[in-house]
């Protein structure tokens, strides 16, 4: 019973030596991964990073909106600008754009105003040449609070467009 017992022990230690052993070597290979690129907005907050190993385009800087409005104020009109600038080195990327709301308004009207929103921000890209092929858009209204206090801070910041990275357009 004693050499049975000896014997789990040692191939639970193997195991967990040879998992660990795996787990090093992945993380420490002599390769040396890409240098990122960054772009900031001045204040170190990254309007656009590529991923150092899977080289894929993350937008981080959200568009902001003034209480029930779609139009671009000129702070969302500089992010875009910028964001169309990266845009432009990367022209197989897609984006998706989502529009969001504060928590004033029915759902029904906070879906459409969001729509609204995605929607302004990929007609000022496409003006800006990215092509609209590779802006999608959805709305989530109110259902996804960027801050969730019930305040007009954070109403403002509830107020706007996120962007994601949608995967990269294939050769047609």
């Amino acid at each position: 019973m004693r050499k049975r017992s000896v014997f789990a022990i040692a191939a639970v230690l193997a195991a967990v030596a040879f998992v660990g052993c795996q787990h090093t070597a992945r993380n420490h290979m002599n390769v040396d991964p890409p240098n990122p690129t960054s772009v900031t907005s001045g204040v170190d907050v990254p309007l656009f990073d590529v991923d150092p190993f899977t080289r894929t385009v993350n937008l981080a800087t959200p568009v902001y909106f003034d209480y029930d409005s779609y139009a671009l104020r000129p702070d969302a009109l500089e992010t875009l600008r910028k964001k169309a600038e990266s845009l432009q080195r990367f022209p197989k990327t897609q984006v998706q754009i989502e529009g969001h709301c504060d928590e004033r308004g029915t759902q029904e009207y906070n879906l459409a105003l969001g729509e609204m929103r995605a929607q302004a921000a990929r007609e000022h890209l496409d003006r800006l040449g990215i092509s609209r092929d590779r802006i999608i858009t959805i709305s989530y209204g109110e259902e996804m609070p960027a801050a969730p206090s019930h305040d007009e801070l954070a109403w403002a910041k509830n107020r706007r467009c996120e962007f994601n990275y949608a995967g990269d357009r294939t050769a047609r």
